[in-house]
């Protein structure tokens, strides 16, 4: 029976266990250089040893508040209208938008 590779195996390193456990440092810190690794154990894959995913830096609390600000929209938070000026407001631009 003839031995296929699949597409997704082109770009693996293959290592056997025995030498992932004797080198398993040098195995690690060339990761991120080499890609990921398949880790044989005679001739089945028992292992795949992939890079982690790079995430953005944790956002502070006032960071946050001020990018839900930013994307929220709709009111301006420093308007200086009472709700009786606001209510106005809509009625004047609800009277522009609805059909006559």
């Amino acid at each position: 029976m003839p031995q296929t590779i699949s597409l997704n195996d082109m770009n693996k390193h293959f290592i056997s266990l025995t030498d992932f456990r004797r080198n398993a440092g040098s195995y690690i810190d060339t990761l991120a250089q080499k890609g990921p690794y398949a880790i044989l154990r005679g001739s089945r894959v028992v292992a795949q040893l992939i890079a982690p995913i790079e995430s953005e830096p944790e956002l502070s609390t006032e960071e946050r508040i001020k990018k839900v600000r930013e994307l929220s929209g709709g009111f301006k938070l420093s308007i200086n209208l009472t709700p009786k000026q606001l209510n106005e407001e809509y009625d004047k631009i609800y009277d522009e938008m609805l059909p006559r």
